[in-house]
C-alpha cells in the first residue's frame, strides 16, 4: 500500500464496502492514485519560463551595465541554469505539475484515468450493473464517481458528482484515507435511500479492497 494511506484506512475501507454491500445490491470499488498524469509538458514549459526569465534578466541588466559587448556565449549559460532549476523545482513539488500543465488539460486527463479504471477494475461486470467506481486523485486533489446504469436507474442526477465534490472536500480536510472511508459509507446510505436493497441471491462479485495505480 502506498505511503500516503495507512493501513488500517486500508482495512476500515474494506470492512465499509463489505458493510454496504451486506445490506445493498451496489458493489463499491474504490480506487487510490497518486495523480491522472505524469504531466511531462509540466516541466518542459517551467524550464522555459526559467530560462526566458533568468535570461531575461541577466540581458536587462548588461543592458543597464553597458557590459553588453562582453556577453558572447556565456550569455547563454545563466538562462540554462534557470530552465534547470524551473524544471528541478518541477520535480520535488508535485503540486506544480498540474497549475503548469492547464486546468482544462488536466480536467480532460482526470476523467479519462477515471473512465480507465472503470474497465480496468471491470466495474461494469455485475449482474444487475450496480457498480460504483469510487476514484481518488491524491496530487489533483480530486475525486470522481462514475455508476454503473442499474444505479443511475434509481439515483436522480447529480447524485454522485455531489459526492464526488463533498469526498474532495473531506480530502483536503482529513487526508486521503479518510476521505475515500467516508466515500463508500456515504454510497452506502445513498443506495440504501434509494432504495437499491440487496436481492436474496446477491453475491460479492467485485473485491471490496483498495486498488491502486500508484505512480
Amino acid at each position: 500500500m502506498s505511503n500516503w494511506i495507512e493501513p488500517v484506512d486500508a482495512e476500515a475501507i474494506h470492512a465499509a464496502v463489505t458493510d454496504a454491500e451486506r445490506r445493498t445490491s451496489g458493489e463499491i470499488v474504490p480506487v487510490l492514485l497518486s495523480a491522472a498524469d505524469d504531466y511531462e509538458v509540466a516541466y518542459w514549459k517551467a524550464a522555459t519560463l526559467g530560462a526566458l526569465l533568468v535570461e531575461g534578466a541577466v540581458l536587462a541588466w548588461l543592458w543597464a551595465s553597458g557590459a553588453w559587448a562582453h556577453g558572447g556565449v556565456a550569455l547563454l549559460l545563466p538562462g540554462l541554469a534557470g530552465g534547470l532549476v524551473a524544471a528541478l523545482a518541477v520535480f520535488f513539488v508535485p503540486r506544480l505539475r498540474p497549475l503548469l500543465t492547464g486546468a482544462e488539460k488536466v480536467e480532460r486527463r482526470i476523467a479519462q484515468r477515471a473512465r480507465e479504471a472503470f474497465l480496468n477494475y471491470e466495474v461494469f461486470r455485475t449482474k444487475a450493473r450496480t457498480g460504483i467506481l469510487i476514484c481518488v486523485f491524491r496530487l489533483e486533489h480530486r475525486v470522481v464517481v462514475l455508476a454503473d446504469e442499474g444505479v443511475h436507474r434509481v439515483a436522480p442526477a447529480g447524485t454522485w458528482e455531489a459526492l464526488a465534490a463533498e469526498t474532495a472536500g473531506a480530502m483536503r480536510r482529513e487526508g486521503s484515507g479518510a476521505a475515500l472511508l467516508g466515500a463508500v459509507k456515504r454510497c452506502g446510505e445513498l443506495l440504501s435511500e434509494r432504495g437499491l436493497g440487496r436481492a436474496i441471491d446477491d453475491a460479492n462479485e467485485l473485491a471490496d479492497h483498495v486498488r491502486g495505480e500508484f505512480r
